[in-house]
């Protein structure tokens, strides 16, 4: 009887053990559920904050190229100056601030300031100061700047916001000398690499490289800054372009007019305009919407402007309001995950898309996106909302993935110069070496030859981000 009774305690001891296992594991699970639900709150947060201010200050430069177009009927060309001057550093550094008011969103919702999302500002500030502005030790020219003193003034202000601490990353930051267009500037290139995904070289028309590759010397070279004005801050740009012209060559008289009366409720007469040479005068500056950004993302089937025809899912009628790219925010927040059951951390990662919408009328009375007047700005945005990150691009940018940048803006160069780098820890670096070998890209070419007609477009599916590949 004791040996049996011995048994039980030892059995009971093992349920004791297996249930208490068992309680930690749920808790587990509890922890990370409400984890990942309070950075996905974070990072909505955070997106729709930067996006409300991004409409804000668009709004704002509309109203001033209002106010320009009442100086210019009066004839008051100091004035007319003063207001092109705010803005452009509405323009330069507003967009800035938003940083700011995602940063409070993600505090406010349990995120903690991370080393990583500060490190890449802390660097470009930098860069900012040596390179753009010309300082000591400067490699190149410095960069024109908008307005005097713009490289200091746009320097300080990340610094400022940076010295407070992230807890999330700016996503879609544009830097001037990382423009895109180049697969070496693609993330997926990496990915695809990492995970022999020959499919996605046949969908990218990327096949005849996988054959006619030879060395690190056949990569054309990266493409420059673009060559407009830089108008725009790197941080949740705005996408607005100064131009230089006469307000007649945009509009003719009457809608001048309907203009004036519409957004400063200003009679305006012929005689007035008549008297007035600085409407016709071609050494004006008026900010417009960059056509390059400010245009439609989705033609009822597809992504406008996929080249690669990558159907998006889509149910409904978008309205025309909504149908349009331009400036957005994509924020990203992280955060670690101690488990209890096993000595051990996960780290979840949330990004989140958010822009501003509104409509303007045209010339003619009929409801339009926010470019309906020949894409001169005028104060239209009324809306923010969610939105999916494929439809305002930025995932390939994701400037909060330290890596990445430090990749783009450090280890680049070297390799079009002199071949793979050896990074140590550079995930990207690593896929270099891989794609440098030649028996890498033959076994690609052999498979596509093989099972090449198997490959099918991806159209959604679990994302490294949380959501999907087409969420938020």
């Amino acid at each position: 009887m004791k040996a049996r009774g011995g048994q039980v305690a030892v059995y009971l001891i093992m349920i004791l053990v297996v249930v208490f296992i068992l309680a930690l594991l749920n808790v587990d699970s509890f922890v990370a559920v409400r984890a990942k639900n309070r950075l996905q709150n974070a990072g909505d947060a955070a997106a729709l904050a930067a996006a409300k201010r991004q409409g804000s200050l668009v709004n704002e430069i509309g109203r001033l190229n209002v106010r320009h177009v009442l100086a210019a009927i009066d004839n008051d060309v100091a004035e007319c100056e003063r207001i092109v001057a705010e803005q452009r550093r509405i323009a330069l550094l507003g967009p800035v601030s938003a940083l700011r008011f995602a940063n409070e969103a993600a505090l406010k919702n349990g995120m903690e300031r991370r080393d990583e999302f500060s490190r890449i500002l802390e660097e470009h500030v930098k860069d900012i100061r040596r390179v753009y502005a010309g300082g000591e030790n400067s490699e190149g020219e410095p960069y024109p700047e908008p307005y005097p003193g713009a490289w200091t003034d746009y320097a300080t202000a990340i610094k400022a916001i940076v010295d407070e601490g992230l807890a999330t990353g700016p996503d879609n930051m544009e830097f001037y000398d990382a423009a895109g267009g180049h697969l070496l500037l693609n993330r997926q290139f990496y990915n695809a690499v990492a995970g022999k995904d020959w499919c996605w070289f046949r969908f990218h028309h990327c096949e005849s490289l996988l054959k006619d590759y030879r060395s690190y010397r056949d990569w054309g070279p990266l493409p420059s800054r673009r060559e407009n004005p830089l108008d725009n801050s790197e941080i949740f740009s705005l996408h607005v372009v100064s131009k230089m012209c006469a307000l007649t060559d945009v509009f003719d008289l009457e809608a001048i007019k309907t203009i004036a009366g519409r957004f400063a409720n200003r009679e305006v007469t012929d005689d007035e305009l008549a008297k007035s040479d600085a409407v016709s005068d071609r050494g004006q500056v008026w900010f417009f919407f960059d056509d390059y950004a400010w245009r439609q993302w989705f033609d009822g089937l597809r992504l406008a402007g996929d080249e690669y025809g990558h159907e998006f899912p889509v149910v409904g009628e978008i309205k025309p309001e909504y149908n349009v790219k331009g400036c957005a925010a994509v924020c990203r927040c992280v955060q670690d995950v101690e488990s209890m059951a096993v000595e051990s951390s996960s780290r979840h990662t949330w990004s989140a898309a958010a822009k501003p919408f509104g409509t303007v009328d045209d010339i003619e009375g009929w409801l339009g996106d926010v470019t309906s007047l020949n894409r001169f700005v005028v104060p239209c945005m009324t809306d923010v909302r969610l939105v999916s990150i494929d439809s305002v691009g930025g995932e390939n940018l994701a400037t909060a993935d330290y890596g990445w940048v430090n990749h783009v803006r450090r280890h680049l160069a070297p390799y079009l110069a002199h071949g793979p780098v050896n990074a140590q820890g550079c995930y990207y670096c690593l896929q270099l070496q891989a794609w440098e070998r030649e028996l890498f890209r033959k076994e690609g070419a052999r498979w596509l030859k093989e099972y090449g007609g198997s490959c099918v477009h991806p159209v959604g599916g679990p994302g490294g981000h949380g959501g999907t590949s087409h969420g938020h």
